[in-house]
């Protein structure tokens, strides 16, 4: 994979942008004013193209802070100024020393500003038909209170105009995509060389809008290993691998199978579902039914006795199979059998629908020992899951938690782990060795090696029922047809999210139902093709 990395979109932390910046300015000589200017002309230059050619009389008001973030606000001023823009500046005072001084006071050379607060500052921002966000920037740590608060509220407050960040909305996590007590929520944001992580996660995403990615010279450079944060070095020690990346159509392009002329049902390989228990036959269904859908020649379902001629009456195309005596559920009994059943497969999903009965847990904690096909675990395979029998699987293995099984598997709270997404994918499928694919708005995926991928695609949608299963059944089908457990849940997740996309697009609606996700896998198919 390491040839189409390219394809993806890198994401920058706090400490990575700081050190690309600092090789930039102090390995290679490039001044610092000189990539202010670049950054502030590629905003002014977007704020041209999309907004002022079209209404060249906006009032425009920029709100600058004291740091480099505001640096950039009073040459964006400069430069629209130039132009013959209609601009105010409303900033914090003297800005630090500096290029983001020097901008200050050659702004003061070409036009207005007034100091926050000030009733003069509150109504030009309060009249602006465009806003723009300079006043915090990337490296927020702490809670926005007092004036900078109220700055921000009334920011907010004007609804008609246009708002568009400098790099990222002030108050929002670069990192995390917390929210600091409040943030300045933009239709748009410029960042800069590369996207921030905290645009890409909820809830900083929705303060973002629509991200653009603008160049302004600074030559690509990753370091290898940064510092952690003081919690995490139990598992990393003083240093881990910066990887974060956006997946992008591009990329997963190239990674979904291609049937060739003479393929036939057994050289697209064959999924072992372990899924379903009484009243959950649909589970068992939907992820069944995804995993043809996604391309996988043969699809046997093993099941409770009650479901196992249930199953083919909802769709056809599914083999069923059951182990003696489980009537409504599984037990511990039953894991030699699947076991031996799962040896002539190509990979096995287990969890969908399952049940939580306490013989279901003994039969998910001694099969996934036992397994050496790679494995896919989700829901009730999860919720019958305990770490230790994790960390003894032998084979390959894929975790589908939302943030709740997650929570229970690790012993984190549901909060810490929604406020440190990144942080916590990228410790745990490294300490237990899995792919992990931690569910929620922009659906995380972490790696064994500390890689993380973000998926952007998807929506509310995808609230429903059986959407999980579906994913399941998507990633499974793909690991059937012989990708690896990583491919197989990049391609499932982002084919997954656009299907919900295209489907309601479609239908003009913002609803749906899990197995309406089969034609809109066909339409994403297409879109992504083309």
């Amino acid at each position: 994979m390491d040839e189409n990395f390219h394809k993806l979109i890198r994401l920058a932390d706090t400490i990575s942008m700081r050190e690309m910046d600092r090789h930039a300015i102090e390995d290679l000589g490039i001044p610092g004013v000189v990539l202010m200017e670049n950054a502030a002309r590629s905003v002014a230059d977007w704020l041209v193209e999309n907004k002022l050619k079209n209404e060249p009389d906006s009032r425009i008001v920029i709100c600058c802070g004291k740091g480099n973030n505001g640096g950039d606000g009073f040459a964006i001023a400069r430069l629209l100024a130039n132009r013959g823009c209609d601009i105010y500046v409303v900033d914090a005072g003297d800005a630090k020393k500096g290029d983001a001084r020097k901008n200050q006071l050659l702004w003061e050379q070409f036009g207005e500003s007034t100091s926050f607060p000030d009733a003069n500052a509150t109504r030009r921002i309060e009249e602006a038909d465009v806003l723009i966000d300079a006043i915090f920037g990337i490296g927020m740590e702490q809670s926005i209170e007092g004036a900078y608060r109220e700055w921000i509220e009334i920011f907010n407050s004007n609804k008609t105009a246009l708002r568009v960040a400098v790099d990222i909305p002030s108050g929002v996590s670069t990192d995390e995509s917390q929210i600091f007590g409040v943030a300045a929520r933009c239709q748009h944001t410029i960042t800069f060389q590369t996207g921030k992580s905290g645009c890409f996660q909820y809830p900083g995403v929705l303060y973002s809008g629509q991200v653009h990615i603008a160049d302004i010279s600074i030559p690509e450079y990753w370091p290898e290993i940064i510092p952690v944060k003081e919690a995490e070095t139990e598992f990393y020690g003083n240093k881990q691998n910066p990887f974060t990346y956006l997946l992008t159509a591009e990329f997963v392009n190239d990674l979904i199978p291609v049937r060739l002329p003479d393929a036939h049902k057994g050289s697209s390989g064959h999924l072992l579902t372990v899924c379903g228990s009484s009243g959950m036959g649909g589970a068992a269904s939907l992820a069944s039914l995804g995993a043809l859908k996604s391309g996988a020649g043969l699809v046997s379902a093993c099941v409770p006795n009650e479901l196992l001629d249930h199953l083919p009456g909802q769709a056809p195309e599914i083999m069923t199979v059951s182990p003696h005596n489980a009537p409504e559920y599984f037990s511990e009994e039953h894991a030699d059998f699947v076991e031996q059943l799962a040896s002539v497969h190509n990979a096995v999903v287990l969890g969908c629908g399952l049940g939580v009965h306490s013989q279901t847990a003994k039969f998910v904690q001694h099969l996934t020992k036992l397994l050496h096909a790679t494995l896919l675990i989700d829901a009730d395979g999860l919720n019958n899951l305990d770490e230790e029998s994790l960390q003894e699987r032998i084979g390959s293995t894929i975790i589908t938690p939302h943030p709740r099984e997650l929570s229970r598997l690790c012993g984190q709270s549901v909060t810490e782990i929604q406020e440190n997404r990144i942080a916590t994918a990228r410790r745990l499928s490294q300490e237990w060795n899995v792919v992990l694919l931690l569910k929620g708005a922009h659906t995380l995926i972490g790696s064994p090696d500390g890689k993380i991928y973000i998926n952007p695609t998807g929506n509310s949608a995808l609230a429903t029922a059986g959407s999980g299963d579906v994913l399941c059944g998507f990633i499974g089908g793909f690991l059937a047809q012989g990708m690896s457990p990583l491919h197989a849940t990049l391609t499932g997740a982002y084919l997954h999210g656009l299907a919900a996309e295209c489907f309601t697009q479609k239908t003009n609606s913002n609803y749906m139902v899990a197995s309406d996700l089969f034609e809109g896998l066909i339409l994403a198919r297409n879109k992504i093709k083309n």
